[in-house]
């Protein structure tokens, strides 16, 4: 008999090694597939859950179980999804003759915009943020630098100090699966970067090109929390507590902006590093919504038109 347990090792070392998956995506799957090993415990009434009694009903009961508890439709998208993964796995490598996940229906998600800031908004941004200090000069440069890229947090936390061409203003970044794409970085930008970089050496002393090129007050490699943090401490304050201050934002407004100033979709996917054009797509939605609202403002034919004074004995004139 082949364990649940036994399976669901084999394929987070398999999403380990042979995908590349980062350590915050493994641990994901596993707590989510950990999870419902417990619900499977609770269901069969047993401690070691035989993979191949696992059937579509099963699943379906877990779901519904997650539902009354009051997870939304995305928790249990990606909870699914990570259960489509696993027995998928387990039937290409034979553990398993069909995925019972294979035939259940992704939830419904509520259409959601990604949340980003205007062109002016990231201008004032820019100005609101000091840089006369070497923790100062960091977080401007952080911003500064997942603007002007579109980096993902992981990838930024992940820059060695060679990874970045002062001289040729580029960045070089390793992404999803291990695939590498450079970056051209914005010479403001990069005038950023060389502040942090001098008021780093002050403080530290010299460094090598192999050594991180974010640190922390402790001259360690900054933690994707601590980014995290940063950003998302400097974006509520100018935006007075407002929802869109994750380092997320900060991507979203690269791809928006890109658009709105006549980029091509296709040269945005390679920038964001997406395997997919369909997933770079949503930002045309974001770029359509935009043109609405200028259109809105500026068309004299866009606004409610006011009714007309009836004359002539209440009938318009012809």
């Amino acid at each position: 008999m082949i364990t649940y347990e036994t399976c669901l090792n084999h394929f987070l070392s398999y999403l380990h090694e042979v995908r590349g998956y980062s350590a915050n995506t493994l641990e994901a799957y596993g707590r989510d597939l950990l999870q419902f090993r417990d619900f499977c415990r609770e269901y069969y009434g047993e401690p070691d859950i035989n993979i191949k009694r696992i059937d579509k009903l099963a699943i379906r009961h877990y779901l519904g179980k997650l539902s009354e508890e009051g997870n939304t439709a995305k928790t249990l998208a990606r909870k699914l999804a990570a259960l489509k993964s696993f027995f998928k796995y387990a039937m290409r490598n034979e553990v398993i003759d069909k995925n019972p996940a294979y035939a259940i229906r992704t939830p419904k998600l509520p259409s959601k915009l990604p949340a980003f800031l205007t062109q002016e908004q990231m201008y004032a941004l820019f100005r609101s943020i000091p840089d006369d200090t070497f923790i100062h000069s960091r977080d401007k440069s952080l911003v500064d630098l997942i603007y002007s890229t579109g980096m993902r947090l992981n990838e930024l936390v992940q820059l060695n100090i060679m990874d970045l061409n002062r001289h040729g203003n580029t960045v070089s970044v390793v992404g999803k699966g291990d695939k590498q794409r450079v970056l051209p970085v914005g010479s403001e930008t990069m005038k950023s970067i060389e502040k942090y970089l001098s008021f780093r050496k002050d403080k530290f002393g010299t460094f090598e090109t192999s050594s991180p090129l974010f640190i922390s007050n402790h001259n360690k490699r900054i933690s994707p929390r601590d980014v995290q943090y940063r950003i998302e401490k400097i974006i509520s304050a100018f935006s007075e507590g407002a929802q869109k201050n994750s380092p997320h934002v900060l991507r979203h407004s690269f791809a928006t902006h890109l658009l709105e100033n006549g980029a091509d979709l296709q040269a945005v996917r390679t920038l964001l590093g997406h395997s997919s054009l369909s997933t770079t797509q949503i930002y045309t939605h974001v770029n359509t919504g935009r043109l609405k609202e200028i259109y809105k403002q500026a068309h004299p034919r866009a606004a409610k038109q006011h009714k007309q004074k009836k004359t002539n004995g209440g009938h318009d004139e012809s």
